[in-house]
């Protein structure tokens, strides 16, 4: 019997993310360390002047050198913030990472609890994911809040990070609402999709 879209998406999230929290943490620390080496190098990265980024949580890529390198650098950092269904993007300073300044909402992710504002466009977006494609296409952990703002395009680029491993060249069954992302930048380097 053939399996639906939706339970071919689940059996894939599931086995890409047990192999993902498989990883010890100086696996992920090195592995992320590399990937995020790639992301500063990268055209779009230097040329911003805005950043939305994700806080890492258990064994999704960490952040954190990219977060420290935009402010460093002078760029807006923005974080997100799930507000009823939607995510929104808050600018992030280098004063909100020294004290209390953060949130954890009901899936365990810290956001900022300090809102300095927000900016209408971001010129590129950093997305977690589970498993990505060689179309572009993501499975994220199937809340679809991501996707949402995907399809507002308010963004220049978006760049997804994950470990060499979560790559599938196999197109991931899709829905309607799932959105591409631009590029997708691992420990062996970045992928850029044709996205229209």
């Amino acid at each position: 019997m053939k399996l639906s879209n939706q339970e071919q998406k689940s059996i894939l999230r599931k086995e890409i993310l047990h192999k993902r929290n498989a990883l010890n943490q100086f696996e992920i620390s090195a592995k992320s360390k590399l990937i995020q080496m790639n992301v500063i190098k990268t055209y779009e990265f230097i040329e911003s002047k805005t950043i939305g980024l994700y806080l890492p949580t258990g064994s999704e890529v960490e952040t954190w050198e990219i977060i420290n390198h935009a402010l460093n650098s002078g760029r807006k950092l923005l974080l997100p913030r799930i507000v009823i269904n939607d995510i929104r993007y808050y600018i992030v300073e280098q004063k909100d990472f020294d004290n209390d300044s953060f949130d954890m909402n009901r899936f365990g992710i810290k956001e900022p609890k300090k809102i300095n504002g927000n900016v209408d466009f971001i010129d590129l977006l950093i997305v977690p994911g589970i498993a990505f494609d060689s179309y572009g296409y993501r499975i994220g952990y199937g809340f679809g809040y991501y996707d949402k703002y995907l399809t507002n395009k308010k963004y220049s680029k978006c760049f997804g990070l994950a470990y060499d491993f979560q790559f599938i060249k196999n197109r991931i069954p899709t829905f309607a609402y799932d959105r591409k992302i631009d590029s997708l930048v691992t420990e062996s380097g970045t992928r850029i999709f044709n996205t229209p």
